[in-house]
């Protein structure tokens, strides 16, 4: 418990320092530029340090749930023994050996491009600007099935 605890504040600190240029940044400019005080300065402060946690606490799930969850399923793809599962294993693996893994990076790329909270923002905006014409469905489908597509064809040679 106690390594997870210095884990997680190794990984505060170095969200400090990550997050430390745009917070020079916004109060810079705010002080510099605008030359206005920060309305409800204590809420922005509480903010950033929900901004810190959050963070923090979501690297440290990544680093300690889906990256080794990832590392263990690209094994488990990759594996020979997976391939051929009747135990005839050539001496030389193609690019057409590895189909699940493709189709597996692609599904992964298509899912996690619909679910890009900086596409469904541009999404929103572009079915405001063009009227509605533009779904904001539509158009974060049509990206997120590029992407998939663009990771199998970068992958396969395509």
């Amino acid at each position: 418990m106690s390594a997870l605890l210095l884990h997680l504040w190794h990984v505060m600190v170095g969200t400090i320092f990550d997050v430390l240029p745009i917070v020079i940044i916004i109060f810079g400019f705010q002080g510099l530029v605008i030359r206005k005080p920060i309305p409800n300065m204590k809420k922005v402060l509480v903010g950033f340090v929900y901004v810190l946690f959050g963070l923090a606490f979501f690297l440290v799930g990544l680093e300690e749930a889906l990256f080794p969850l990832g590392d263990l399923m690209a094994k488990q793809l990759t594996d020979p023994a997976f391939l051929y599962a009747d135990g005839k294993i050539p001496a030389i693996l193609r690019w057409e050996d590895y189909m699940w893994v493709y189709l597996f990076a692609a599904a992964i790329g298509f899912a996690t491009t619909v679910a890009e909270p900086a596409l469904i923002a541009v999404a929103i905006k572009a079915q405001d600007v063009s009227g509605g014409a533009i779904s904001v469905w539509g158009l974060r489908v049509a990206v997120a099935i590029g992407v998939g597509m663009g990771i199998h064809w970068e992958r396969t040679g395509l």
